[in-house]
């Protein structure tokens, strides 16, 4: 895959998500993950103010507690991964810089009937949009890591294109490029790992192995996933089975054990970091900050249910492409059953774990939030039917192409809307039944997004630029225009990849 090509496929996959970002935080999780970017570029430190009204305190705790809980020290302390805070960083300089020289009418652009977690005004708007900006970078670098991926596990760079674009464009991660949530991070991370263990295992074949780096580099990500959010401590083991079982396979352990040291010492350096901050805020290096307030563990029937099967939570119904990509799987594990083997495990091992905590649906969030990670993983098998799709009938392919188009539609209307203000008017609907509001949005398909959706007015950023130019500021519309041209450009580079007869 050539570098023009890497650059239009990050290209076309950032300027979509940043026409449909609406330009604020929306979450109370993302709030406190803000604050401790703000702090950490204003005091260098992670201690944070709070959110001062109830947002999503458990009904004993008292109203403003969300998020964070009192370290030793007395300070505050956000209980959620620095991960995301971190990578923040750069754009919340941007915003810093942006508030002096941007007109002010500008940050009108943004819903001014949404729920805020923060008071308005230029200090908190400006630095806030730009940071809301940061998983829209982030989920198409993952679009490209995946593609980088497919290539290393010897697809072409057509057929990697085109199941990249399907994961960008056809999935929930298009949703949730949009927040400031930590999930399309720990994709990124995940899959940046994954690419490097293969990587390693091309390089471990060579007469003369010189691999030991990307594995290196790999146990590095999968420590910087678990930072990012404690959860992803479980694919700890997925990614060390693949290794340990791959290599005693072929019968070379013994040859790779300096490999395997420095890696393990890797790993355990970025998990030790994780244990003495925790150790230093909250006196444990094995206490999250939550106490036990928000979650605990419960008999999972319920959640490995309903991530399979309810209309609110099910994976496949919010990620339709993953239903693509079944017919290619017997084709995956015959080609690469260590793989397979792996992308099993780990799904199998964070579906069980997710589905056994009380709060295993993360929120008001589309879908089973906490599964968002292993969406590019479970439709790598689209590669397999992409690839059969080259020889098979006229038919066949505009049958798949109408697929993944109804994918991508049904992707972008998740994307346009707001699921803090759908949750709103669904949890309204307690008082005058019998279910919990919770429980109407995980089971009663009219409280689905795909269908509660239809009558809320679009929440992008780019749409209030066009009304805020109605009123004559069309400053930020063209800039969003300029986005967009930009990201036409890189569509036609791309898209002149995908027609071509090439398959290399």
């Amino acid at each position: 895959m050539t570098q023009t090509l890497r650059i239009a496929l990050v290209i076309v996959c950032a300027a979509v998500y940043l026409q449909f970002s609406p330009g604020r935080i929306l979450f109370p999780d993302d709030e406190i993950v803000y604050q401790t970017t703000r702090s950490l570029y204003e005091r260098g430190s992670v201690a944070i103010e709070g959110i001062p009204r109830r947002t999503g305190e458990p009904k004993k705790r008292p109203t403003g507690t969300f998020g964070w809980a009192p370290g030793t020290d007395g300070k505050r302390y956000g209980f959620f991964g620095h991960g995301l805070s971190v990578a923040a960083i750069p754009l919340y300089a941007l915003g810093k810089q942006v508030q002096q020289h941007a007109p002010e009418t500008w940050r009108h652009a943004i819903r001014s009937d949404a729920f805020f977690l923060h008071p308005r005004s230029p200090g908190n708007d400006w630095p806030r949009m730009l940071v809301s900006f940061t998983n829209c970078i982030v989920t198409a670098l993952a679009a490209l890591v995946l593609a980088e991926w497919l290539v290393a596990l010897g697809y072409t760079a057509r057929v990697a294109m085109m199941t990249a674009l399907t994961y960008a464009l056809g999935t929930s991660a298009w949703a949730y490029a949009g927040t400031f949530l930590s999930e399309p991070l720990s994709a990124l991370l995940l899959l940046g790992a994954a690419w490097c263990v293969t990587r390693f295992f091309a390089q471990a074949s060579q007469p003369n192995p010189q691999g030991a780096g990307w594995l290196m580099l790999a146990s590095g990500l999968v420590a910087a996933s678990v930072h990012t959010h404690v959860l992803n401590v479980v694919a700890v083991p997925a990614y060390v089975a693949w290794v340990l079982t791959a290599l005693r396979r072929r019968g070379a352990l013994r040859d790779h054990q300096r490999a395997l040291i420095a890696a393990a010492a890797v790993g355990a350096v970025g998990l030790a970091m994780l244990g003495a901050s925790q150790a230093a805020r909250f006196g444990s290096p094995f206490e999250t900050g939550r106490y036990g307030h928000y979650s605990h563990f419960v008999v999972p029937a319920d959640g490995l249910l309903a991530m399979v099967l309810a209309p609110g939570r099910s994976l496949w119904l919010y990620s339709p492409a993953l239903l693509l990509a079944l017919p290619g799987t017997r084709a995956f594990v015959a080609r690469h059953r260590d793989v397979a083997i792996f992308i099993g495990v780990l799904a199998v091992s964070r579906w069980v774990f997710v589905a056994s905590r009380s709060d295993w649906w993360g929120g008001w969030a589309i879908g089973p939030r906490y599964l968002l990670p292993l969406v590019p993983f479970m439709l790598i098998p689209l590669a397999e039917v992409l690839t059969r799709a080259g020889t098979a009938s006229r038919r066949a392919k505009v049958t798949l192409g109408v697929a993944l188009t109804a994918c991508v539609g049904l992707s972008m209307h998740l994307a346009a809307h707001n699921i803090f203000e759908h949750m709103v008017r669904i949890s309204k609907r307690e008082a005058a039944g019998t279910m919990r509001y919770i429980d109407i949005s995980h089971w009663v398909p009219s409280a689905s997004p795909i269908v509660g959706f239809n009558d809320l007015p679009i929440d992008t950023l780019a749409h209030g630029s066009l009304r805020l130019a109605e009123h004559g500021h069309s400053g930020l519309a063209w800039v969003f225009g300029a986005v967009a041209g930009l990201g036409v450009v890189a569509g036609l580079v791309l898209a002149r990849r995908l027609l071509a007869r090439s398959s290399d």
